[in-house]
Formats: structure tokens, C-alpha cells, sequence
């Protein structure tokens, strides 16, 4: 471990208590090798992302992101570009005509994105497909929450905070499409998933992240699993040190750290660990409460969305 890192992780402890147990060998006299792709091992077969091109002709970070994964995983990429239909119609020839011109710019640009990322898929040498879909503004969410449901997972970029329409699609596909969900913030342009964080708290959302990110975690180098206490303790059968064992049984190297929230925001505790481990991807559980105006994310969920993100997230519902 570098000087740099042992001293983010001590800062990062002063916060709280911390043990780390690292867990049983699965055999007397063996321990599974980190990153293990052997027979136990569960493929990424296929992913999903929504794709846009940015101000300056870019692909979105989710994209190219996703092009990443699929590139490691030898996985099949499905790249979704919306061409958003306008329903309005006029009798006013002037207005018609500036209506005609809006769709013939929204096809042209969803000509752009697809080509764009049609070459960059070609130029990774990854399966793919791109699929132009013409939802309309409304829709967008539930076309992508469509094809995540028979995929393995969905990759979704996000600029800054998640809100508006950003928001209304990461909702809709990780409360509706019964699969993963991956957030990337513009920083994160490739997969690296040489060192991945559990936010464990024997949910089962998190259960569902942690099922849906097997993949990842078997060709993680280093995989640490983070719970955050506040004086309460787990029933031994949902111990973090449990998880560490079940882990080990698909040939995942893993590591537990218990960490007491005591003044702190549970987002912030983790977002310090992450930090403090410097992780390449955080895998936690999504939640959401219904009201009568929609869905209000909780606290944990609320806490580390609603903040720019330091970098990607893996979530399920």
C-alpha cells in the first residue's frame, strides 16, 4: 500500500471504529485467487446504454464508458439513440414549417450520435448494436427500462447532479427495469474495475446489486465491503464478514470494514471510503419511497445522488 493511501485510509478511520477481517481461505490451505474467472465465474453477456452526443461532437460519458465494459467483458453493447418525436401539429404554415425544420434537425443529430457511436464500437472491436428508437420526450425512460429488462445491465451517463430529465430516466429504469443500473459521472469516460466497494447493509437491494455486479467483482483485483454502523449490530447470518465468505465461495478476494457513522451522513461516510480506498466502482442498494407526487430516494440513496458524483455507482432496486 503507498504512503498516499495508508494515509487517506487512516483519516478516513478517525471518523469511526474500524475493524477489517479479511475472510477464510474457501479450502483448507487455499485462498481464492482475486479476480478468478474460472468455472464458478458468471459472464456479463450484454449491456445497455442511452447514447448522445455532446456539445462538441463527443459521445456522453456513459457510452463511452459502456463501450469500455463491453470491450473488457467481451460483452455485446446496445446503444439506444433517440429520435424524440414532436406530436404538435398546426394549421399555421410559418409554425408547420419551424416544426418541420426542429424534426429534421432531432433526425439529423440522431443520425450523428448513431454513426458516432456505430464507429466507436467498431473502432473497441466489440459486438453491437445501435438502435435508433423515436419515443417521444416522455418515453425515453421507459424504451431503455424496455431493453434493460433482457439484458444484463443498463449504463446511464449523468452531468453534474441528477436531476430533471436525468433523474426521471435513472429512476425509471432502476425502480422498473429489475436490473442493474450504473451511473457515470462525466470523470469516468472508461471501465478501470480493478478495485470495487460494497456499501453493505443486508438489504435486499443491495442483495440485487451485489448479484448484478458479480461479474465485475470476479475480475476486480480488490473488492472491500463497507458497512456503516451507528452502535447497532447484524445478526451474525448478515455480517458484512458473511458476505466476505460467500464472496470468497465465487472466488472473490474480499476484505470487511465496519465503520461507525456516529454525526456523519451515511453518504458521506461512504463517499469517504471511497475515496479513502480509491475505487474504481461503488455497488450499493437503491431505494425509493412512493408518495402521492412519485418516488422520494432515501436518505443513503438521496445522499450520494443528489452531490455531483466522485465516480461510477452500481445500483439495483
Amino acid at each position: 500500500m503507498g504512503d498516499g493511501r495508508r494515509a487517506a485510509l487512516d483519516l478516513f478511520r478517525k471518523g469511526g471504529k474500524a475493524a477489517k477481517v479479511r475472510h477464510p481461505a474457501t479450502r483448507e490451505g487455499t485462498a481464492p485467487s482475486v479476480g478468478a474467472m474460472g468455472e464458478r465465474s458468471v459472464k456479463l453477456h450484454d449491456i445497455v446504454t442511452h447514447s448522445t452526443l455532446q456539445a462538441d461532437g463527443a459521445l456522453d460519458c456513459g457510452t463511452a464508458f459502456a463501450i469500455s465494459l463491453a470491450q473488457r467483458h467481451q460483452a455485446l453493447l446496445t446503444a439506444l439513440v433517440y429520435e424524440v418525436r414532436l406530436m404538435l401539429r398546426t394549421e399555421d404554415e410559418r409554425e408547420e414549417a419551424r416544426l418541420e425544420a426542429e424534426r429534421a434537425r432531432i433526425r439529423a443529430e440522431a443520425e450523428r450520435a448513431a454513426a458516432a457511436v456505430e464507429a466507436a464500437a467498431a473502432h473497441a472491436g466489440i459486438a453491437h448494436d445501435v438502435i435508433v428508437e423515436q419515443p417521444s420526450a416522455f418515453g425515453i425512460g421507459e424504451v431503455l427500462a424496455d431493453y434493460a429488462r433482457v439484458r444484463d445491465l443498463a449504463v446511464v451517463g449523468v452531468s453534474g447532479i441528477l436531476d430533471g430529465d436525468a433523474r426521471l430516466l435513472a429512476e425509471t429504469v432502476l425502480f422498473g427495469a429489475g436490473r442493474p443500473l450504473v451511473l457515470v459521472p462525466e470523470t469516468s469516460r472508461s471501465f478501470a474495475g480493478h478495485r470495487i466497494m460494497i456499501a453493505w447493509d443486508a438489504t435486499p437491494a443491495v442483495v440485487h446489486a451485489i448479484a448484478g455486479a458479480m461479474p465485475l467483482l470476479q475480475a476486480a483485483r480488490e473488492v472491500i465491503v463497507v458497512t456503516v454502523t451507528d452502535d447497532k449490530s447484524f445478526r451474525r447470518g448478515q455480517s458484512g464478514v458473511e458476505l466476505c465468505r460467500h464472496l470468497g465461495r465465487h472466488g472473490i478476494a474480499a476484505t470487511f470494514e465496519a465503520v461507525e457513522r456516529q454525526e456523519r451522513l451515511v453518504a458521506d461516510v461512504l463517499r469517504e471510503a471511497g475515496t479513502a480506498y480509491g475505487i474504481d466502482l461503488l455497488v450499493m442498494g437503491g431505494y425509493a419511497h412512493s408518495t402521492l407526487r412519485g418516488l422520494i430516494f432515501g436518505s443513503a440513496t438521496r445522499g450520494i445522488l443528489e452531490r455531483p458524483l466522485t465516480g461510477p455507482i452500481l445500483m439495483a432496486h
